[in-house]
């Protein structure tokens, strides 16, 4: 057990380095919360499901959804549902909040997992933060709504897991669990991962969720599994309904199946694949090989040395700390930082396999978190193991310039989310000035439903009312060092 992150009781002064790490969490959360909230709502699919609530009852909504277009997703639009009803026409203010609320969330249960008790413990934790939010994996759940961002919710499911498991055994973490699992796995289909947390965790050695509970939780599962594919015919989505990236670009549904219609298991397997090699070296990117592309053709731009630099360097230090733990593992001696390890390797492998139908980065944001998770308490273990090491001062030199070069390439990360927060307004407000007043979209009956022109309307009058900077002007060359997650 390192002295930086320890799982002991708080006690003494240890509780304020705790409670500084978290008010540093939030904060870092609300800076983007700031960039979030000055973005206009979403037009397209957010729109779309604003206009479905609006005109379906709550019990239609959830019933209409097993098995819509082979997915099982009964919950997604009842949360969308209920937000929108407790608005009462302050669309923007409601779901905007709830996009914030879920982004601090997520920080503050990010730095809880770590059990900062010390001065030099706190110093892990803007490493930690910025690789939480910095990722490329983490990019979407904060540029997108639709208009509740389902990925994020999922993020924090799957963190919360992780609180639930690590702590002194309970019934109301066994309820907590169980319920938490139902609410994400019929939100959406990577809400699956919040039992390979529960269930990775307790073999590893966590206790604080229970073998009844787990096995309760597997029982669920298989239900799940049972209905999906039986009675629902929910399935897998169809190469039809998803473009994906492939090789060096995204193919249109109709070239996913001229070329993977007869045996798309090849197609598959390159999914996983490139999911797993995208969270730990951030090269694919939706399955596109973008660094590879720019080293080949001599277009490389900085951003992409960044951002494949970063994840390889914290990958690598990963893979230092699980060497040096070897001597240990071969003598079965375990410590925290161990199992959040072996927890980890397990989200992303099952994260992979669950995004196989079509490669999106969103969709390993759980992984993405998870391998933040391990790559932050590696880092604490580095910097501890630095301090007290008889090495010769050009090798404790080297390794100090390692460490902060890898927490600078970080920080430049996470200031692009901002830069691409900025740029995301941009386009959103752009998007619904092109919304002709009286002309809806076209998939939209204002006659039948009058109430939804009038919906389209308020939100479109809220959207071109708010002052949003184009980023180009704004930071002229930030489009050569921020990463494009689009």
């Amino acid at each position: 057990m390192t002295e930086l992150l320890t799982t002991r009781a708080i006690n003494g002064t240890s509780w304020r380095w705790a409670a500084a790490a978290h008010v540093y969490a939030a904060l870092t959360a609300l800076g983007l919360g700031y960039f979030i909230v000055g973005s206009p709502l979403q037009l397209s699919e957010g729109l779309r499901n604003m206009l479905t609530v609006q005109r379906t009852g709550f019990w239609e909504l959830i019933v209409s959804q097993f098995g819509a277009s082979g997915f099982l997703r009964p919950l997604l639009y009842a949360q969308i549902d209920v937000a929108f009803e407790l608005a009462r026409g302050r669309y923007f203010e409601v779901f905007k909040a709830i996009h914030v609320v879920q982004v601090v969330l997520a920080a503050v249960l990010f730095v809880n997992v770590l059990r900062v008790r010390s001065g030099s413990g706190l110093l892990v934790v803007p490493f930690g933060i910025a690789m939480l939010f910095g990722s490329h994996t983490f990019a979407g759940t904060v540029l997108e709504a639709f208009p509740i961002n389902t990925f994020l919710t999922i993020v924090v499911c799957c963190l919360m897991a992780a609180n639930l498991v690590d702590g002194t055994p309970a019934r109301w973490r066994d309820i907590a669990a169980v319920l938490l699992f139902v609410f994400a796995a019929l939100t959406v289909e990577s809400g699956l991962l919040v039992w390979v947390c529960v269930a990775a965790a307790w073999l590893a050695g966590f206790r604080g969720v229970s073998r009844s509970a787990v096995a309760l939780m597997t029982v669920l599962l298989g239900l799940y599994m049972v209905v999906r594919l039986g009675p629902m015919g929910a399935g897998s989505p169809a190469l039809v309904e998803r473009s994906s990236g492939y090789g060096f670009r995204v193919l249109d549904p109709p070239e996913l199946i001229a070329r993977f219609g007869d045996n798309p298991i090849w197609f598959y397997a390159y999914n996983v694949i490139t999911q797993v090699l995208s969270v730990l070296f951030a090269e694919p990117k939706a399955g596109v090989w973008v660094f590879t592309h720019g080293l080949v053709t001599g277009e490389l731009m900085p951003r992409d040395v960044i951002a494949v630099a970063s994840s390889v360097g914290a990958t690598i230090l990963i893979v230092w700390y699980a060497v040096s733990r070897l001597p240990d593992w071969r003598r079965r001696v375990f410590t925290t930082i161990d199992r959040w390890l072996f927890v980890s390797l397990a989200m992303i492998a099952a994260n992979a396999v669950i995004s196989y139908p079509y490669t999106k980065t969103v969709i390993v944001s759980p992984a993405g978190v998870f391998h933040a998770l391990s790559a932050t308490l590696a880092f604490g273990v580095a910097m501890e193991r630095l301090g007290r090491a008889r090495w010769p001062q050009v090798a404790r030199l080297a390794t100090a310039i390692a460490l902060a070069v890898l927490s600078g390439t970080w920080a430049v990360r996470l200031v692009g989310v901002h830069y691409s927060l900025r740029e995301k307004a941009f386009i959103a407000r752009n998007d619904w000035t092109q919304l002709v007043i009286g002309r809806p979209p076209a998939d939209v009956d204002v006659t039948r439903y009058p109430e939804a022109g009038r919906l389209i309307e308020q939100l479109r009058s809220d959207a071109v009312s708010r002052r949003v900077v184009n980023p180009a002007f704004a930071s002229p060359y930030g489009w050569r060092y921020f990463e494009q997650n689009w």
